[in-house]
């Protein structure tokens, strides 16, 4: 793999992982605001699930963080010049 294709995907991850830290605060907000109870998961608002929306936003960041340190430790065997 070229340098810049392996760069653009671990610039790729970090962006993608960034906005989805965003998409777990903006929800929990929600979950706050748009909730009856505090254990309620559907919002009042929109009638989305707010718990499954940031059970998704978790695990995108997770899956992203095995990815990008996978790519970071066997760099030398994947990027060739």
């Amino acid at each position: 793999m070229k340098k810049s294709i392996y760069q653009t995907i671990i610039s790729l991850l970090i962006l993608v992982i960034v906005l989805s830290v965003f998409g777990v605060v903006k929800t929990s907000v929600s979950l706050k605001l748009e909730t009856g109870h505090s254990r309620d998961c559907i919002s009042t608002i929109s009638g989305r699930d707010l718990c499954l929306q940031m059970r998704v936003f978790k695990i995108v960041i997770i899956s992203c963080l095995i990815i990008a340190s996978g790519l970071l430790s066997f760099r030398s065997r994947i990027v060739k010049d």
